[in-house]
């Protein structure tokens, strides 16, 4: 009796150490069957949305900002816009700000984690401001006109010709400035369009070809044109372009 009971002593003994490491090692095995959660794993949905940012001057240009938030931390993405493609990467948070983008539709494209697919989201954006109309956002500094014509240049005055004048508009932007011309007097406006001005102050060119109309019996042909910026109530006059008819 004495010899069986020792025998299962010393089994029990020699079995502790076992079952203190199987106990030891069940939450290590228990670990391994929970799912893991991956650094940057992709969140269900990226957004990406256009806001207004503000600072634009009164009148003028607003500014907006794009802000894409949930995607992958430090995730690469490629932006395409309207006259614009950039390639960024997240901040950790999942997010990026981009500032002084032009109102439109924006995409933004990156590859999903652990494949090479292509993933795409649609930015949403607010209506467009309207209220860019250039009028006071931009301050425009000087206005002028040059004669590109050679003074005293001889032409058959039987047959229309041209004239060349040289516009230029100095600014300081954002934003747009129209234009248009008028010739000789007359109050018909031609050539009619915008300058888009950068920040900053900027100086801009505008060639004109004027028509000349035939003048048969003439000796000489006088000419000039003038520059108006309707929005600003600006102008600016040529000085005169004179011709020679031939005999």
């Amino acid at each position: 009796m004495n010899r069986q009971t020792n025998r299962h002593r010393r089994y029990l003994l020699l079995a502790a150490p076992l079952l203190a490491s199987a106990v030891g090692l069940t939450p290590a095995f228990a670990a391994q069957g929970r799912p893991q959660t991956e650094p940057g794993a992709a969140p269900a949905a990226p957004s990406c949305e256009l806001v207004v940012a503000g600072g634009g001057k009164p009148g003028g240009d607003p500014r907006y900002k794009l802000h894409l938030g949930g995607f992958p931390a430090k995730q690469p993405v490629r932006v395409d816009g309207p006259k614009t493609s950039f390639r960024a990467t997240v901040n950790g948070k999942g997010e990026l700000d981009r500032s002084g983008v032009n109102h439109g539709a924006y995409r933004v494209t990156f590859k999903a984690r652990g494949s090479q697919k292509d993933v795409r989201v649609t930015c949403a954006a607010p209506p467009a401001d309207k209220q860019g109309s250039g009028k006071q956002g931009v301050k425009v500094g000087k206005v002028e006109v040059v004669v590109l014509t050679p003074p005293g240049t001889v032409i058959d005055c039987a047959s229309p010709t041209t004239a060349e004048f040289d516009g230029k508009i100095t600014a300081t932007g954002p934003g747009k400035v129209r234009f248009h011309w008028t010739f000789t007097g007359g109050s018909k406006p031609v050539s009619p369009g915008s300058a888009d001005f950068p920040a900053g102050t900027t100086t801009q060119a505008l060639l004109h070809v004027a028509e000349v109309p035939a003048r048969p019996n003439a000796s000489t042909v006088t000419v000039y044109a003038t520059l108006h910026l309707p929005d600003q109530k600006k102008s600016a006059r040529s000085g005169p372009v004179t011709f020679t008819c031939e005999k």
